[in-house]
Order: C-alpha cells, then sequence, then structure tokens
C-alpha cells in the first residue's frame, strides 16, 4: 500500500517521462522507511493496519488543529500525507533517494557517470539538497516553530491521540554527503 504516487513527482521535484516504471518500486521501497522514521516502528504498523481510524485519516489526509501561541489560539493547516496539493513528505523523502541513487551507474570496475551525445550531465546537487530541505520542513524537529505546519508539530500537538509515537530526528546532509 503506498499513499503516494507518480501524480506527486511535479513542480519543483519533477521527474522526467519514461521514470514512472521504475518509480513504483521506489515509491514502495522509501516510503515505509520515512513513514517509520518519523512515526515510529509500533505506530507505523498500526496505521497501515488502520488506515481508515479517524486518527490515521486526519494524519493522512490532513486536519486544522488549534494551537495557542503568545496567548492567542492559532489555526493551522497540517496537509497531511497524501493532499490535492500534491506536496508531501514522502514525495520529497523519494525524490531526494532516486536523485542520489542515479547519480551514477554501478558497474564491474565501480561507479561511472553516463555521457550522451550533444549533451553533458549537470550535477544534481543543488536540486537533492531543495528536496531535502523541504523535506525537513514538512517533517519537523524539536525546536521548530509551532506554527510551522509540520508532521512534527502536528503529532506533537496531539500526543494524546498518538501516545505511542516515538520521534527519530532526520538530521541535516550536505552536498559533501556527510
Amino acid at each position: 500500500m503506498s499513499l503516494i504516487d507518480s501524480t506527486y513527482f511535479v513542480y519543483d521535484i519533477n521527474l522526467p517521462a519514461g521514470t514512472y516504471s521504475e518509480l513504483a518500486n521506489v515509491i514502495a521501497r522509501y516510503e515505509p522507511e520515512i513513514l517509520k522514521r518519523l512515526l515510529g516502528y509500533e505506530l507505523y504498523k498500526d496505521m497501515v493496519a488502520n488506515p481508515s481510524d479517524a486518527r490515521w485519516v486526519a494524519f493522512i489526509s490532513g486536519v486544522e488543529y488549534t494551537v495557542d501561541y503568545d496567548g492567542r489560539d492559532q489555526i493551522i493547516k497540517w496537509n497531511g500525507l497524501i493532499n490535492n496539493d500534491k506536496i508531501s513528505l514522502i514525495a520529497y523523502y523519494v525524490y531526494y533517494w532516486y536523485l542520489r541513487n542515479q547519480a551514477s551507474i554501478t558497474n564491474n570496475v565501480g561507479e561511472i557517470k553516463p555521457s550522451q551525445e550533444n549533451s553533458f550531465n549537470a550535477e544534481s546537487v543543488a536540486k537533492a539538497m531543495n528536496a531535502y530541505t523541504r523535506l525537513i520542513d514538512l517533517y519537523g524537529c524539536a525546536g521548530q516553530s509551532e506554527l510551522i505546519p509540520s508532521a512534527y508539530n502536528f503529532l506533537n500537538e496531539n500526543e494524546d491521540t498518538y501516545p505511542e509515537w516515538v520521534f527519530k530526528s532526520l538530521g541535516k546532509v550536505n552536498s559533501h554527503d556527510l
């Protein structure tokens, strides 16, 4: 069961035509990985087993919730993991790893970069870093402003609904892969 599909790979994470035949396999590999990291294994397992439960509908499809900010209620719109805007932390994670995995081809003498006639390969580092930065915004982290509609902020604000939640930070990467 995949939550996202090829329609999420538009705008800043656009993939060229023809890559979609393998995209379903890439989604199937990386979607569970990011969700287990975000939710913890126990909560992830419950989400997969009970996606129509109210708590999962809110998390997956998005919902408005209220936070107290400087003594005033602020409405926050958590867009969910799937939405009509086609913006999902899952898609950014999949795209990041897709680019990383396509950066070179493994053969029996090591890693190579293919070349094409009348063109040259451009570095994908900037796109990968942009995708990862956007992923971190949507995934969230401790210390992030509670007004930012991230998964972390949504789950943290609704900790009574998700008591099994175990958060693991994504950390940072850079163009040197450090």
